[in-house]
């Protein structure tokens, strides 16, 4: 009795498995896949990672010299690798963009090629720093199609490639470049930096970094013993500043500000435009 029972279960044990293995669907070697999946590896877990579609990039980091720059988007792919350069599909998601082909960004399609013996590339998006980028952003979508190399088989995917975490679910097939060069007040500006440079503009936060050679980043960290925005610092930029606005309006080529008025600083720090004034 006790045989035939163990038989009954083993029997019953072994459908049971039969039947999950028939839900599971597996990838056929033979096939091939592409998606996008640019991310990073997390501070907490060494192989934790985290995915996005999007990168929201902004010119105004930059100095005034840089006036291009290159975005990439990771493209991976799914089944064997081969011995031959594969083409990859790409194209730009007209309806959802707004960023214009030659003036806002310069796009090599048949770049898009994974190498021999390759499974991914790091494919480059060439953005340029155009005036309109001061008021809004510009928007570029890419997005991945179907050709006789690759087949798209998900558009979308989990944000993080911890199995037991629930993630948000994201695009797989397309990416998001949002470009700009909007600018905002530093609250270290606000906290010790208008006594020297007076009320903050766009203009004027640019002058005073290219005079004093400040990054724009160090204006983020103020105070810390890396960054040239220091309290401490501000007397000696205001002199600094102060010199080469009076240099220029000794020359005759005074420094306008954002409203059109002369370029001014704190009390202390005042350029002389009495030439200029009736």
């Amino acid at each position: 009795m006790k045989t035939k029972q163990i038989l009954f279960f083993m029997f019953l044990l072994g459908s049971v498995i039969a039947c999950r293995k028939n839900e599971i669907i597996l990838f056929d070697r033979d096939e091939a896949g592409v998606y996008f999946q640019t991310g990073w590896q997390t501070r907490l877990y060494v192989n934790s990672e985290t995915y996005v579609d999007s990168v929201d990039y902004s010119f105004s980091v930059e100095s005034d010299t840089v006036t291009e720059k290159v975005l990439d988007v990771l493209v991976r792919t799914m089944g064997k690798v081969k011995d031959f350069p594969r083409l990859v599909k790409l194209s730009v998601d007209a309806e959802n963009s707004t960023a214009m082909e030659g003036v806002h960004y310069e796009i090599d399609f048949d770049a898009a090629v994974i190498p021999a013996g390759a499974s991914s590339i790091s494919f480059p998006v060439k953005f340029f720093r155009t005036q309109d980028l001061m008021g809004e952003k510009i928007k570029l979508v890419l997005k991945l199609e179907d050709n006789e190399n690759f087949k798209v088989y998900f558009k979308e995917q989990k944000n993080t490639n911890v199995y037991y975490a629930a993630g948000e679910q994201i695009w797989a097939d397309r990416y998001v470049f949002m470009v700009s060069e909007i600018y905002s007040e530093p609250n270290y500006w606000r906290s010790g930096a208008d006594d020297a440079f007076g009320p903050w503009s766009v203009s004027k936060f640019r002058f005073v970094n290219k005079v004093c050679e400040i990054p724009v980043q160090d204006w983020q960290r103020g105070g810390h013993s890396d960054s040239k925005v220091q309290a401490g610092r501000f007397p000696i930029y205001g002199y600094m500043v102060r010199n080469a606005l009076q240099e220029l309006a000794d020359s005759g080529t005074p420094m306008l500000d954002d409203d059109g008025s002369y370029m001014q600083l704190g009390t202390n720090y005042e350029v002389d435009y009495s030439a200029y004034i009736e």
